[in-house]
């Protein structure tokens, strides 16, 4: 005969595995609401109507939210130049660091002139205020600022980023550095060398080319 014990016991185990599921699901939900985001930084989500939909209690739905601001953190410190993959070894599932080739390693020094400092600025100041956070799409260079652009992307790699969509955006060191600027340029200050995230930004003037 079994007993309330073991019965009490076995339902508190399947209430568990669900609550695990529904979280998991809900997660996976949130993820998919933050996809919006791509090509939309500049909108806002709604995260209290999305944790009504998904039919979330304020203390889940808060968790879930602390989870994946500590995920975002994560990546950002701690794998900026690494990605994690699974690899199976006799069996056994790990995970490795692997060390992300795509991405361009910032020098400790960089220099650049005050004309490419200027056109640099207005490439921030189009993606902040014009495109409101919408990447450019460098496959059809139409205007002279996209040109511009795909010059400065050659010269500054590490200061752009590609979202997979063929649209590319100022990378984190370029958007510092392109809001530095623009700081500079609204106070009518000249730019001198500046250090940002621990790399020096030496700007040249520029070369008189005569003939």
């Amino acid at each position: 005969m079994v007993s309330d014990a073991n019965v009490h016991e076995s339902v508190n185990r399947k209430a568990k595995r669900l609550d695990r599921r529904e979280t998991l699901s809900a997660l996976n939900n949130v993820l998919k609401a933050l996809e919006a985001f791509e090509g939309n930084y500049h909108k806002k989500l709604n995260y209290e109507k999305l944790a009504e939909y998904l039919k979330l209690s304020t203390q889940d739905a808060n968790k879930i939210l602390t989870l994946v601001l500590k995920f975002q953190k994560l990546f950002k410190n701690n794998f900026k130049y690494h990605r994690l993959k699974r690899k199976i070894v006799n069996g056994a599932i790990y995970l490795i660091a692997d060390k992300d080739d795509t991405t361009p390693l910032i020098p400790k020094q960089i220099q650049m002139t005050q004309s490419s400092a200027k056109l640099f600025s207005d490439i921030t100041y189009t993606f902040k205020y014009v495109n409101r956070g919408k990447g450019f799409n460098l496959k059809f260079i139409n205007n002279e600022l996209l040109k511009n652009m795909k010059t400065l992307k050659t010269t500054y790699p590490y200061l752009f980023t590609e979202n997979g969509n063929n649209l590319t955006y100022p990378s984190e060191m370029g958007l510092l550095l392109g809001e530095t600027i623009l700081s500079y340029r609204k106070t009518h200050k000249k730019l001198t060398d500046i250090e940002l995230n621990h790399s020096l930004i030496i700007f040249e003037e520029d070369q008189d080319v005569r003939t």
